[in-house]
């Protein structure tokens, strides 16, 4: 009785965490260190999310270092173009590709909920896992793949230009 009240008691003490670490005012899901990057990156004020009630976010290696990265949909506050922020685990940095910023494909916005993220799969070729990729569609149709180069994200067009 004593070990099952124990057992219990630590569970719900390790439950706590967790839920301390989502972020309850932006939307459920997100990491707080996430949530806290993208207010100072200008959450609110230059870009919003793509909707408040059911945010479009992906989780993923995006940087390859290692650790698990947060990209989420957004638009600007002005024009309100699509867009990905994605924020890097490690040094809490916010890219945006889109959202009235250039995407590298020559647009400024991508279009809306026609993004994802594809898993690394292992690679018996290059002895590894390949990284985790964001892909996109651009405002014209045209699909590709956002490929983080080490100091930004570059547009890599699909194969035979479509998605």
């Amino acid at each position: 009785m004593v070990t099952r009240m124990l057992l219990a008691a630590g569970l719900m003490l390790g439950a706590a965490p967790a839920n301390a670490q989502l972020a309850p005012t932006t939307f459920a899901g997100i990491p707080l260190w996430a949530d806290s990057a993208l207010r100072r990156a200008g959450l609110g004020q230059q870009f919003m999310l793509s909707s408040a009630l059911n945010p479009v976010y992906g989780f993923g290696d995006f940087d390859r270092d290692g650790l698990v990265d947060v990209a989420v949909e957004v638009k600007d506050t002005g024009g309100l173009r699509c867009g990905i922020a994605i924020t890097h685990a490690i040094d809490r940095s916010v890219r945006i590709l889109g959202a009235g910023r250039p995407v590298g494909n020559g647009a400024n916005q991508l279009a809306c909920g026609r993004w994802g993220v594809e898993a690394g799969r292992l690679s018996h070729r290059r002895g590894g896992f390949s990284p985790d990729l964001v892909y996109a569609l651009g405002s014209a149709g045209h699909g590709g793949w956002l490929v983080w180069d080490g100091n930004s994200y570059r547009w890599v067009q699909f194969d035979g230009g479509g998605a």
